[in-house]
């Protein structure tokens, strides 16, 4: 065991670098205990690949249920305080699932409430097989808000 501090190297990747999801959210406040939040994701990379995702999306801290609606992927739905999070096992390649969900919020007496929507966090695992071979490719995605 080194008595130093051991120093990783750090890279950072500026070209040659693909991008393997496509994110267009849409997130709609109807009146003031209702919120719907739609989110179409695009996967780029090849249908003979799969993808481990996990997509977290920030929601006000006023949250009290949370609905998900989406059927077209398989998924599961876990119920943090501060996100909307969904777990999907294998994303297919060359696909555009919508993943839908509305949250109910508490009323509040302030008419309008302040809420700075945080990024939406996306990690994932790509997958590739080839015969008995399984190859993985991984990445974590940070998206901002008003970001193109």
């Amino acid at each position: 065991m080194p008595d130093s501090k051991l120093d990783l190297r750090k890279y950072c990747f500026t070209e040659g670098v693909s991008l393997r999801f496509q994110i267009l959210p849409t997130i709609k406040e109807l009146g003031q205990t209702l919120m719907q939040v739609n989110v179409k994701v695009k996967s780029v990379f090849g249908v003979k690949m799969f993808a481990l995702v996990v997509i977290r999306i920030p929601v006000p801290k006023q949250t009290v249920k949370q609905v998900s609606k989406s059927h077209q992927v398989e998924q599961t739905i876990m119920l943090p305080i501060d996100s909307l999070l969904w777990k999907i096992r294998k994303f297919p390649g060359q696909t555009k699932p919508t993943l839908s969900a509305e949250v109910e919020l508490i009323s509040t007496m302030a008419e309008k409430r302040f809420w700075m929507r945080p990024p939406i966090q996306m990690e994932f695992e790509v997958w590739e097989k080839r015969g008995l071979a399984i190859l993985p490719r991984a990445g974590l995605a940070h998206m901002r808000s008003g970001a193109k």
